[in-house]
């Protein structure tokens, strides 16, 4: 295991973002006892600001290898990380914050890194095939290649991404994985679950953010709800998203009638 608990060490009074938020103003701690631990909640209701700010104290980087600093869109989560304390049972340096959004533009990063880097080796090897200055070049474009394949951006974006985490995840990582299911069918979403349980048996540990009824039937998985701006335990059955899917997939009409109308 690794980060056993959040805390919220002091509390900054500011009426701006992400401090104006109930769930930031309210939140007091989170303890991560299982190997995976799922919140839930509305857009906007804060889920993802929480997720970012436990990153940034966590020292995580994103998906593409860069230093959250790098990314001048997450400086709330600092000061949202200056509130906060992690405490570990052994820090890791493996892992990675997952951003659903931060997902194309990775991808397309790396489709123009790979074509530069393999325009390079030709251009090289065409002034001079004996030339070392090739070499940097090509251990690029054959590390991209054994990572990614023939290429991310040459699959649908839901077998792109499933590339992606197969590529990415290591033993012993902390990974914090915002709404992962976004770009993935119900059968891929099964077949991240099957990943993450493969990776809790060497050591990782993930706390999600989704909408997904799916991810949130993991067994042994800690739950949490976002209600009236606190963060409340819950189990499967008590999640709103799953009552909601589950009744909606029960009645339809009942819910679909006024379109009829």
């Amino acid at each position: 295991m690794s980060l056993r608990k959040i805390l919220r060490k002091h509390r900054t009074v500011d009426d701006h973002y992400p401090f104006n938020l109930d769930l930031v103003r309210n939140f007091e701690s989170l303890v991560l006892d299982s190997p995976v631990t799922i919140i839930a909640g509305d857009n906007g209701s804060g889920k993802t600001t929480l997720l970012e700010g436990i990153a940034a104290a966590a020292g995580s980087i994103l998906i593409s290898g860069e230093h959250m600093e790098q990314d001048h869109s997450l400086s709330p989560a600092f000061d949202l990380a200056d509130d906060l304390q992690l405490i570990w049972d052994v820090k890791t340096r493996n892992g990675f914050f997952f951003r659903a959004s931060d997902f194309i533009t990775y991808t397309r990063s790396l489709a123009i890194m790979r074509e530069e880097a393999k325009e390079k080796v030709e251009e090289i090897k065409q002034r001079d095939p004996y030339s070392l200055e090739v070499l940097p070049y090509a251990r690029t474009f054959s590390e991209l290649r054994d990572l990614y394949g023939d290429g991310l951006g040459k699959r649908s974006h839901g077998e792109s991404f499933f590339d992606l985490f197969q590529a990415r995840f290591r033993p012993g990582g902390f990974y914090i994985l915002d709404e992962p299911e976004a770009p993935l069918s119900p059968q891929n979403q099964l077949s991240l679950l099957a990943m993450i349980h493969d990776m809790t048996k060497e050591g990782a540990k993930f706390l999600i953010s989704t909408h997904s009824p799916i991810f949130m039937a993991y067994p042994g998985a800690d739950l949490y709800e976002i209600l009236d701006g606190e963060l409340m335990p819950s189990t499967f059955e008590e999640m709103s998203h799953v009552q909601l899917t589950r009744d909606f997939l029960n009645a339809p009409d009942r819910y679909l009638r006024h379109l009829l109308e």
